[in-house]
């Protein structure tokens, strides 16, 4: 694919990596084979970190520590607005609307969205003699059996007696642990492909809290599902360390809804209940952390810290400014939002020996790039047909600056399947409003030039106020021609053509 210098030659500047360089070990001498540990936090924007806004009010030594000892991206973005799309990108290394998903998140029973033969970084990871393992919320779709062990979607006729396939253990994961969605039934822990226990109860439905009906075990507690994730993750490294080398991913599920810290934390912030919550959300890095070093092996992994989208507004942002916490930071929208607010996601990375302390990239970047990155990293040469949209970010995290940007360009999407491409310091968002929670209006080849198409120069308007695609025409013009090249050609890499799957393509776009 061809490099795109959009607008003006100068811009490619504002995009080359601005990484702090130091002194980094050789590449010769780099351990071939480093343990990895992968934690994805749920609906935590880049503002609840401290380390990225220090006047957010909330502290979080944890996540700061791991900044200070690594790097630390600041124009990350998750691929999608919501959590299952950008669950998919992140295992994948390709935008989940190349998928059925064009929109919305894996529904409660659904069937798996990863197909059987899409190769994931667990996949990769095992083929280089790792041990993987994945603790925490999956939301991407299990096969549901009935009573013959047949998949099914249909709450009631679900056998929890049956082994639960198509989940982690399907796609390279030798172990899991965890309660798929924390919000959603079934409300019953499971292991690898068991249920632990079989629900006998009905779980009410609370939509204040953002919890759904249906089945769970007896005794089911929000309070205890962080603290059981955070002690299985240490409990795995403990047993793993003797075993190198192993990956972990601990798929949180903090602080989305619902908003329950344990007792432990209930109060800790004087503050609000969420407050707690992302305070107990950092704790929980904390003790990931301390269990790499308890076990002696601190010094040979690399943690990787991200976010799946933006905060949610379940936070209650203005209740929290009205005590002195601001969790925006200037950005403009929320979770489910194609404003930055919906995708600008924390991503810290320690590599000891390797990246030096407190460097910053400013490299735009993207979840689904931790894929070709790992692959890098480990020495994996990546099939043509896998790892569609994936740039290894590894110059950067050693240092390299480059004469042109990692990507040519990069795809955010709405909850509600709105797109919006980035490319140097410009995004063009094809949706009138923010494409929230609700469906926006389609756009149509007659659009362009309207205001359903947004146009922000991101370097000097980040909270997106001024919208220029009456004044800059010409740069809408080559971003929607590099946007219909994305999506016609299945990738944003290099290589031969691809399709996309699914239904018919929603929303119509401009070139249509």
């Amino acid at each position: 694919m061809r490099r795109h210098c959009v607008g003006i030659v100068v811009f490619l500047a504002l995009a080359i990596s601005g990484v702090a360089c130091g002194t980094t070990q050789p590449e010769a001498e780099r351990p071939s084979h480093p343990n990895i540990v992968l934690i994805l936090a749920d609906d935590m924007g880049v503002a609840s970190v401290q380390a990225y806004h220090p006047n957010s009010g909330l502290p979080t030594p944890n996540l700061d520590t791991l900044a200070d000892e690594g790097m630390r991206f600041l124009d990350a973005h998750s691929g999608s607005a919501v959590c299952s799309p950008t669950r998919y990108g992140l295992l994948t290394g390709r935008y989940a609307w190349r998928t059925r998903l064009k929109s919305g998140i894996v529904s409660p029973w659904e069937s798996p969205l990863i197909a059987e033969d899409r190769l994931t970084i667990a996949d990769l990871l095992r083929l280089k003699g790792y041990r993987t393992a994945c603790i925490g919320k999956w939301h991407l779709g299990w096969h549901w059996p009935d009573a013959r062990g047949n998949p099914t979607n249909t709450e009631w006729r679900v056998d929890f007696t049956k082994p639960i396939r198509g989940g982690p253990l399907a796609h390279g994961f030798d172990h899991y642990f965890g309660d798929d969605v924390p919000s959603w039934p079934p409300y019953v822990w499971i292991e690898d492909e068991r249920a632990l226990a079989i629900p006998t109860r009905m779980m009410r439905a609370d939509p204040a809290n953002g919890v759904s009906a249906g089945p769970m075990v007896a005794g089911w507690s929000f309070e205890a599902v962080l603290p059981t994730l955070t002690e299985r993750c240490v409990d795995y490294i403990a047993g793993a360390a003797a075993q190198e080398p192993f990956f972990l991913y601990f798929s949180m599920s903090a602080p989305h809804s619902p908003i329950k810290p344990s007792e432990a934390f209930r109060g800790r912030s004087g503050i609000s209940e969420y407050a707690d919550f992302l305070i107990e959300t950092d704790w929980a890095v904390g003790e990931v952390l301390r269990a790499l070093e308890e076990n002696g092996v601190a010094q040979n992994t690399i943690v990787i810290f991200v976010a799946d989208n933006g905060t949610s507004p379940e936070c209650n942002f203005e209740g929290l400014r009205a005590k002195g916490v601001d969790l925006r930071a200037g950005w403009r929208g929320n979770k489910a939002d194609i404003w930055e607010g919906g995708h600008r996601v924390p991503f810290l990375v320690r590599w000891p020996g390797v990246i030096h302390p407190r460097t910053i990239s400013t490299e735009t970047v993207s979840l689904v790039d931790i894929m070709a990155t790992i692959a890098g990293i480990v020495g994996y040469d990546l099939p043509e047909d896998t790892a569609e949209d994936s740039v290894s970010l590894l110059p950067a995290l050693l240092g390299k600056e480059s004469e042109t940007p990692l990507h040519d360009a990069l795809i955010t999407h709405s909850h509600s399947g709105c797109f919006a491409v980035h490319s140097g310091p410009w995004k063009l968002a094809f949706c009138p409003g923010s494409g929230g929670w609700s469906k926006p209006k389609d756009v149509q080849a007659s659009d362009l030039g309207l205001p359903g198409i947004q146009l922000y120069d991101l370097t000097v308007d980040p909270g997106e106020q001024s919208n220029l695609f009456a004044e800059r025409t010409e740069v809408v013009s080559e971003l929607t021609d590099l946007f219909a090249e994305i999506v016609t050609n299945g990738r944003s890499t290099p290589g031969n053509t691809v399709g996309n799957e699914g239904p018919a393509w929603w929303p119509q776009l401009p070139w249509s």
